[in-house]
This record gives structure tokens, sequence and C-alpha cells, in this order.
């Protein structure tokens, strides 16, 4: 019996370094940018995107306004006479707190269609809110004390996030996962929930008093109070709380977007903005001199302050230029390794440390063909499943840029080989007198997965033509999986006409790879 190679090879040993290639495209380091310049006070800053939103006070009472720097300019989101405060921004709604029927209540409007309404009211105060994607979450009072719930803006459904009988106070969102600081252990710590699984826990394990939390991804940074020291921390949801900054000088308002970390620093005595890249290691002042520069908010390169430059409370932008391209990882099959099948999914993660994948920017190439147009990409990672493809070495090619334009391109090698199954007929045998009184014979068999490198699975006997009238009376045989170079044995019995001395058969059999694709062997049974 000869087995139709279907063999996978991928690794035979050559590695194709990855290369990384940096092109920068992204805002060039540059002087402080003035967002506003009215007279009056302007403060607490929220960033996303082009969207910058604070709060007003050029007609005598809190506003919201909000500057749109991808065109638009300075636009009002809300100035009625009542005390609107807090806005934060997905860069398409603002939501903020405002007191217009008596009590705080959450109000939000649409960017781009200038369409405001009520979010959230009711009894009690709700305020202090925050967004990502179609979530925000808020303070709400009305049981006595202050509780984080959270509204979805597609469904307008509203859930609790936490109801402690104590006190839980200014959350913060991520995705799924939000943090706030809560004193239900007589101090306060930052505590965790997400969203998307439910699970609560506590984040910080410092002593002493852990407050004003923020998150990016499966990071969180808060304030440490400690008697008269206030120090920044950190934590990987998974890793291990640590010290942003060990300066000895008070520090708050930690933000964080990425790979980049903002705070209120006074080790200048004066309040300055500073800055920690979490992938450089590099700790620099980012908004100093001798005015006040207060309450940082971050998004990606943007970030945005209060500063008294002018006299007033104005607010202010600086760019921090990323560097650093994607990172690609889990690359598929692994360099120089054999893929153990004849179509493997050839695919690679990526990940980016501040401003976000470009997913327009993926390209992948196969044996030096472009082949993007038929993978499938996604925030997260690229794959293609080309079709069968011929015994041998396989290399593959893959960019991708982030929002700033930074490149990272990874190479790797593979090999493919098809499966291959052979047959060994042993001795017949009459295997009881019955058998040799009703003629029949047994043959043993060794199937052979004569492949080096692709294991056999789900390999079955399918059927087995002979001549001069021998018929099988033996059912389907399942083998299971045969290990490269190995064999599994069977027996198949056959019933011999009177006067036949001699007979020839043939058996099929099938088995797939490990990309699920069946081979039959010698070829299809007849019929099929």
């Amino acid at each position: 019996m000869h087995g139709k190679q279907a063999r996978l090879y991928l690794t035979m040993g050559f590695f194709t370094a990855l290369l990384i290639l940096f092109a920068n495209l992204g805002f060039a380091a540059g002087a402080p940018v003035q967002i506003t310049t009215d007279p009056a006070n302007q403060g607490r800053p929220d960033v996303h995107g082009n969207i910058i939103v604070w709060k007003d006070n050029r007609a005598g009472n809190w506003d919201v306004y909000m500057n749109n720097l991808g065109g638009g300019g300075e636009q009002v989101v809300a100035n009625t006479p009542a005390y609107q405060n807090v806005p934060a921004t997905n860069g398409m709604m603002v939501v903020w707190q405002d007191d217009r029927n008596g009590s705080q209540d959450v109000y939000m409007r649409d960017v781009f269609l200038g369409i405001e309404q009520p979010l959230v009211t009711g009894p009690g105060n709700q305020g202090m809110a925050e967004l990502s994607g179609n979530t925000v979450v808020y303070i709400d009072d009305h049981a006595g004390n202050n509780d984080i719930y959270s509204i979805d803006l597609t469904t307008r459904v509203i859930q609790p996030v936490c109801t402690d009988s104590a006190n839980q106070w200014q959350p913060r969102i991520s995705g799924s996962r939000v943090v706030w600081e809560d004193n239900r252990n007589g101090n306060w710590d930052i505590y965790m929930k997400d969203l998307a699984t439910g699970i609560e826990q506590r984040v910080s394990t410092s002593p002493g008093d852990n407050k004003v939390a923020d998150i990016s991804g499966e990071t969180v940074v808060w304030q440490n109070v400690v008697g008269d020291v206030a120090d920044i921390r950190m934590k990987d949801i998974a890793g291990i709380e640590q010290a942003v900054t060990s300066d000895a000088a008070y520090q708050n308002s930690p933000r964080i977007s990425g790979d980049l970390i903002v705070w209120e620093d006074y080790r200048n005595s004066n309040w300055d903005i500073y800055m920690k890249d979490l992938t450089s290691g590099g700790e620099s002042p980012l908004a100093s001199g001798p005015s006040t520069q207060a309450r940082p908010a971050i998004d990606r390169e943007k970030v945005v302050y209060e500063d008294t430059a002018s006299g007033s409370y104005d607010v202010w932008m600086n760019i921090v230029p990323d560097t650093t391209p994607p990172v690609i990882s889990a690359q598929t099959p692994a360099d120089g390794q054999h893929s153990g099948c004849v179509s493997p999914v050839v695919s690679a993660s990526y990940t980016d440390n501040r401003v976000g994948i470009n997913t327009q920017s993926v390209g992948l190439t196969l044996d030096g063909q472009d082949v993007t147009s038929n993978v499938v990409i996604t925030d997260n990672a690229v794959s293609y499943q080309p079709s069968a493809l011929p015994a041998g070495q396989h290399s593959a090619t893959m960019t991708v840029a982030d929002l700033s334009g930074n490149i990272a391109i990874s190479s790797w090698q593979f090999y493919t080989s098809n499966l291959e199954l052979g047959l060994n007929a042993l001795k017949a045998y009459w295997e009881s007198y019955d058998d040799y009184d009703n003629r029949e014979l047994s043959v043993p068999y060794q199937l052979l997965n004569v492949s080096t490198d692709t294991p056999a699975w789900s390999v079955e006997i399918l059927t087995s033509t002979a001549t001069a009238g021998v018929i099988l009376t033996t059912p389907l045989v399942e083998i299971g999986n045969i290990s490269p170079g190995t064999h599994n044995d069977f027996v198949l019995k056959y019933l011999i006409p009177p006067n036949t001395a001699s007979f020839k058969t043939t058996v099929f059999a099938s088995g797939s790879d490990t990309c699920g694709v069946t081979s039959f062997f010698p070829g299809p049974p007849p019929g099929e």
C-alpha cells in the first residue's frame, strides 16, 4: 500500500531574525500648546483623540467647553445657568455632572451631532462620570453613601459596579475594567471590578491611603499617602505593586495611557507635570516652570493639564511622541519548526505600547506572495490559512505599524510535509477450526506512519477489495492516531471461495494531519 504524500515540515533549523524598523511619522516633540486663551478660568481637562473637554468659568459660572483638534476649534458643550463640572470624553461623547434639576445628574452630548440629553437622573446625586467605549461609570449617593454604577450607552441599562456599605469614590474605566478608591477597610484602598467577568478584587496593598486611581489596559496607577509622604504607585493586574517614582516630594493625580504615566509633582516647590515612560523606564518633567501645572489627563501621545502661566487657569497640551514600534510575537508555525500538516494557519500577534495599532497597515506575505487581501486581521492578530502547500521550506513576513507610523517587521521560516502511510501484510492464518471450516481467513497487517514529522490522526481502515471472488467480512476498523515512525497493527478477515489458492487485496485507509486535512491511501476507496 502506498500513501499519498501530505507531509509537513516546519523547521529545518533556519531562523530569520526578527527585524524591527523604526519610522516615526507622528508628532515631533515641541513646545506646549495653549488650548484656551479666555481670561477666565478653565480647568479639569480631559482628552480622547482630537477632542479636548474642560470646565469653563467665562460666563461667571462653570460650563463645559470642548476643542476639536481635527477641525471645528473651540465649541460650547453645555452653558446653562446651572453648574456643570467634571467633563470626560471618549472622543464621540462628552459626559459631565450637572445640577440644573436641583441635584447632580449626569448629562451627555454627542460631539458630532450636537445632541444633548440627560443620561442618569434620579434621587440623590450622580456625578464624576468617566467613560470607555460605550460604558459610562459614575458615583451615585441615593442609598446614603457613595456607590458606583455603570450604564451602557447603547442599551441604557444601568448596573451596579460596587454598592458596598462603605464609600466608593472617583471611578475610572478602561475597556471592561473599573477602578476606584474604597474605604471599606478603614482607610482608602484601590479596588477593581471587571464588568465582563463580574470579578472584584483589591488592587493596592500599601499601608496608608491609596487614592485617585487610573487604569489603562491591565495597568493601574494611584497615589499612596502615608503621613506627609505621597507617592505614585502602579500594578499590573497579574503582577506586583511597585513605585512609579522614588522622589521624596509630594506627587498626586496620576493618569496613564499605554506605557506613559503622568502626574502632579511638587519636587521643584511648585506643582509641575512629570511623566514616566514604562517602555524605556525614563522619568522626566513634562510641563514645569514658575506657574502651576496641575490635573493632567492623557490619551496616547496627548497630555492636557491646567496651567496658570497667563495669570488664570488655562488648558494646555503637550505631545509626547511615541517612537517605539509595535511588538510582534507568537508567530505560527513557529520559526524553524515543522507544522505537522499541509495547510498550517500562518499567524502572528502584535501589541503597541501606547498609541495603538493601525490595522490598515497590517501586511502578510507567504513565499514572497502578498496574501494580505485573504487574511483575517483583528486589533491584535493576523491569521491566514493557505490551501495545501508543497512539501518543503516556506517563509512568512508580516508588517504592522502603530498610529504614529512606527513600523515593525517580522520574518520567519517553517517547513511542511505530507502525511504518508504504508502497509505491510503479514502471514495469513486460520484463527480457529470454525474459521477454517467456514473458510474465513485472517490477514494481519501493519499500518505504518512513514512520515518523519507528521502525526496521523483519526486513522481508519475504510474497506478492502480482493480478487478471485474473495469477500471482506470485517467492518470498518478504527486505528486511531499513529505517531511519526511508528505503526499500528490490525487484522482483516476474508471469506475465501472453495478451490481458491491465492488472491490479491487492496486496503483503503484514511488519516488526517494536524490541520485536519484528510488523505486517502492509496487513494479514495471504490465508490468515493
